[in-house]
């Protein structure tokens, strides 16, 4: 068994917390673990990949005003595969980077496998067994699937899966209103995609302020659709492959049905 003063469970957030302590008494035996690419949700499948997403279609929806300012062009193509391979190359890059740091790091003994509570403050690591009076579990979180009939059997993509795809889908509806459905919304309708958004709530991007909101409800607008105060209650699957999402009116009762080719989860 090997006995640390701190273990740490994750290499997101949960890495400032041992930098700081660092700092303060190199001295300390210190353990870090994580089964996942080091970094942290973030950096591995959050904020860092859609915003590098979001560049280009920043780049798209930029470009189409040109003629308001006297400048006539076109945009011939959008390669999509190159688009997602530049973004997992530089997640890649910074994930390596970080590996390095950790392997390299003479503080600290760093450990890329699952870990798994034995007793209390003692874990199965691989095949070691570590002690420790001090466990801090920084495991970040995981996408929320909400309960909508007939969805776990035909797929769907998450803000994790997402990452992964290497074609535009042709169509595509966005369960969840908020800023993931709103950067995903913005990302695949640059690209080409046809997108419908369905929010639970009664406003689009429901954290922001109302007049916020509706702002960004009525640009967005100009490129998805955008359906709000509907909750998702079934998917069906189509003789042709593509997959019916039939959304409720929270208020009427009102059945509203979107077909598609992709649904992305993006509910939190």
């Amino acid at each position: 068994m090997k006995n640390y003063d701190l273990i740490v469970i994750g290499t997101g957030s949960g890495m400032n917390y041992v930098n700081s302590i660092i700092d303060s008494n190199t001295e300390l035996k210190i353990a870090v673990i994580d089964k996942d690419e080091p970094g942290g949700i973030c950096l591995t499948r959050g904020c860092i990949p859609s915003k590098l997403l979001l560049y280009p279609a920043e780049l798209v929806r930029e470009l189409e005003t040109a003629p308001l300012f006297g400048i006539k062009l076109e945009i011939k193509d959008i390669d999509f595969r190159m688009i997602m391979e530049r973004m997992r190359r530089r997640i890649g890059e910074d994930i390596d980077m970080i590996r390095e740091g950790l392997t390299g790091n003479s503080y600290l003994d760093y450990y890329p496998e699952a870990a798994e509570f034995i007793s209390p403050y003692t874990l199965k690591v691989g095949e070691e067994t570590l002690h420790s009076e001090m466990i801090f579990l920084c495991t970040g979180s995981r996408p929320a699937i909400p309960p909508v009939k007939g969805l776990e059997e035909i797929g769907y993509l998450t803000s994790d899966t997402v990452l992964e795809l290497e074609e535009c889908p042709k169509s595509l509806a966005i369960l969840g209103g908020s800023y993931i459905g709103a950067e995903y919304g913005h990302f695949f309708s640059a690209m080409g995609a046809e997108v419908t958004v369905i929010g639970r709530n009664s406003y689009f991007l429901p954290q922001e302020e109302p007049e916020i909101s509706e702002l960004a409800r009525i640009k967005m607008s100009e490129y998805m659709r955008i359906v709000t105060n509907h909750e998702a209650i079934e998917v069906r699957k189509e003789n042709n492959g593509q997959k019916t999402v039939i959304a409720k009116d929270r208020n009427s009762g009102e059945e509203t049905k979107v077909t598609v080719d992709e649904i992305l989860v993006a509910t939190g």
